[in-house]
């Protein structure tokens, strides 16, 4: 699973992935069972759930697409997991991979022959083209003696019998790098198109099309060399290198329907007559008329989708999903209770605190912390009908720097910016303690995240010396310090209405000034914010990342992606960060790849390109007719498929239909 960004903010399977035992930092953080309705009043009251009824999300910003491939917010990633499905999902509760629109999957190895080897094996094929070409055997490997010998797992194999491969006639030997996907039958998509491998291929094939705006997310999907359809229910990928996220990769896609945003595809014709009327008969499709087709599809609002619910209106205000009575109860027994999912767009978080006393919302999870642990919630209105309640997932808030700019290209200046803020302070007045300081860009729950690490003391002495030392101080006397005839003036961005950006960035605003540091605050709706933050037009910026369990660090740090329309926002270019992340990818065993991530954590702090905050957690508030409420680690960190309405409330019935 890839990084998303906040806005403001058992297996039956013939080959069974082994992922390393994760150690929390913390007893009361570990995974597991969480309890359920651990918060309601009337947890005690046994209920049973019911079928039916309608349940009001919150939504802070309004997604611009529904199509993940080409959106990357935590948002459309959350409104997903309802309206559509994955390959596979991970565990809420033990954090496991496992299948979901697949019965299974194999994992194989692939034994790269050397150039002309190949034709020493009939097994042999080759994949991949031009200076990627390479000609590969794949199964289940061990090495005895100076040959491997090589079972097939897969259907299909090249290598239908075991076999024998010379040590000497490889390059090398990528372990599980060749993954294939075993589809369920008569899964339906919402139109009613039936979903098949071809599905599966078109959707990772975009990503290597350049003109399909997946720049923040390609990196994933380009580490796999080639990919084919086996069969109506079989797609297979092979991956260039070992690489740790390969399973999560492929089978976190959010798949889309060919039929629906192919132009090639021969049904597109019936699905999107005018399109190919204006193109003309016989018309060759480049690659860019098949990617902006993607980009400006109509279904990436009208979003068609594989899950048990569908999108059913899409206005400025929200999003409503329906139940979809033909979900296949195959794909999951999770199958909702509620019959209709509002998500409702209020930008203000004082606004949206409001709709939900008015009774506009059911849920709420953006309650200010002065709320929180204030009168707000402590009136007779709201607990008649609310109650309040806090989870922890991985995110983590930051301030991040344009390290491009003169300012802020010294790593001595940005510790010094955070040495300027007493985060501990903050963390106990405006969180009452129930935050935790961060130090890192991995899940905080996470085994790449190193709780040994200290965060950077409040020292606004050392920070002053830091600043003069790299050349900043007041030459003029007016107050601000200065360089080179400039000012140390910058402006803080965020999102509008972001309670918490504000609130901080005032706060930091008048510690930075004691340094003579003249910090502006601003704001901008989601859009052009993020349009600024892809630019790379600003200073520093107040957000959250929402990584999973263990993330890929490619997408933020590595050089590769020093570039606008990237994820890595700061502009980070070090060798050595690059060395830890490549060593990190192919990395398959758990307990190195995690002291690989805890090393590149110690050296991301060190240079400080995020002014890396809290691990809050998300205060929320719940109407109490709603129960089946659970915390979990992962995001959104709660799962809206359990929750439901007791039996006997109105509109409610016994079964799903």
């Amino acid at each position: 699973m890839k990084l998303s960004l906040l806005r403001p903010l058992g297996l039956s399977l013939a080959f069974l992935l082994v992922l390393p035992t994760f150690a929390s930092n913390g007893d009361e953080l570990s995974d597991g069972q969480v309890p359920v309705d651990e918060f309601h009043p009337q947890r005690e009251t046994a209920v049973t759930p019911a079928y039916g009824g309608r349940v009001i999300m919150h939504l802070s910003s309004m997604p611009e697409s529904l199509n993940r491939v080409i959106e990357n917010s935590a948002v459309t990633n959350w409104i997903l997991y309802e309206a559509h499905e994955r390959l596979v999902m991970q565990n809420w509760e033990t954090w496991e991979i496992e299948p979901r629109l697949c019965t299974h999957w194999h994992a194989e190895d692939q034994l790269i022959l050397k150039p002309g080897a190949a034709s020493k094996y009939e097994s042999a094929v080759q994949i991949g083209t031009g200076d990627k070409s390479r000609w590969v055997i794949y199964g289940e490997s061990e090495l005895q003696g100076a040959n491997w010998q090589v079972k097939p797992r897969s259907n299909q194999n090249a290598s239908l019998e075991p076999l024998s491969v010379a040590a000497e006639d490889l390059i090398s030997n990528e372990r599980a790098t060749v993954f294939t996907f075993y589809l369920k039958p008569d899964v339906k998509w919402h139109d009613g198109h039936t979903l098949d491998a071809a599905d599966v291929y078109f959707t990772w094939n975009l990503y290597n099309n350049s003109h399909v705006d997946c720049d923040e997310t390609r990196f994933q999907f380009q580490k796999v060399l080639s990919g084919e359809v086996v069969d109506a229910l079989t797609v297979r990928f092979f991956y260039e290198k070992q690489y740790f996220k390969a399973l999560e990769s492929v089978g976190d896609m959010t798949l889309l329907p060919q039929h629906l945003y192919d132009l090639t595809d021969p049904d597109n014709k019936t699905y999107d007559p005018e399109t190919h009327a204006e193109y003309g008969a016989g018309y060759e499709f480049s690659e860019e008329d098949l990617g902006e087709y993607v980009n400006s599809n109509i279904h990436n609002i009208e979003f068609v989708g594989l899950g048990p619910y569908k999108i059913t209106q899409v206005t400025s205000q929200f999003i409503e999903a329906e139940r979809n009575l033909n979900y296949n109860p195959q794909i999951s027994d999770r199958l909702g209770y509620f019959d209709t999912i509002r998500w409702r767009y209020i930008g203000n978080d004082g606004t949206a605190m409001e709709a939900l006393l008015n009774g506009e919302l059911d849920y709420f999870a953006r309650v200010k912390s002065e709320d929180y642990f204030g009168a707000a919630t402590a009136t007779e209105h709201f607990t008649k009908s609310f109650y309040k309640g806090y989870m922890y997932t991985g995110t983590y808030g930051y301030t991040g720097w344009n390290t491009k700019r003169p300012q802020l290209a010294d790593p001595m200046v940005r510790r010094a910016l955070a040495h300027a803020f007493d985060v501990e302070t903050y963390r106990r007045t405006k969180y009452k303690g129930l935050a935790k300081q961060v130090t890192g860009p991995q899940n905080y729950f996470g085994p790449g995240y190193d709780s040994e690490l200290k965060p950077l003391a409040y020292d606004p002495d050392l920070a002053e010396e830091l600043l003069a030392e790299a050349g900043w101080y007041d030459r003029d006397g007016d107050g601000l310090i200065d360089k080179d005839g400039v000012a140390f003036e910058i402006t803080f961005m965020m999102p509008t209405g972001n309670a918490a950006s504000q609130s901080f960035g005032l706060k930091y605003m008048e510690a930075l000034g004691k340094l003579g540091i003249r910090l502006k605050m601003e704001s901008f709706e989601w859009a052009t914010f993020l349009e600024k933050i892809l630019e790379r037009n600003f200073d520093c910026i107040n957000l959250a990342w929402v990584p999973p369990i263990e993330s890929d660090p490619e997408q933020l740090w590595h050089s590769k992606w020093d570039k606008p329309q990237s994820s890595n926002h700061s502009g980070v270019n070090d060798p050595e960060i690059d060395r830890l992340i490549e060593a990190i990818q192919i990395e398959l065993d758990g307990a190195a790849r995690g002291a690989l991530m805890k090393e590149l954590h110690r050296k991301i702090y060190a240079l400080q390109p995020y002014f890396f905050l809290l691990n809050s957690p998300r205060k929320f508030a719940l109407n109490k007719r709603v129960r089946g409420f659970q915390g979990f680690k992962i995001a959104p960190g709660y799962s809206l498929r359990r929750w439901f309405l007791p039996a006997g409330s109105e509109g409610t019935r016994a079964t799903v239909k």
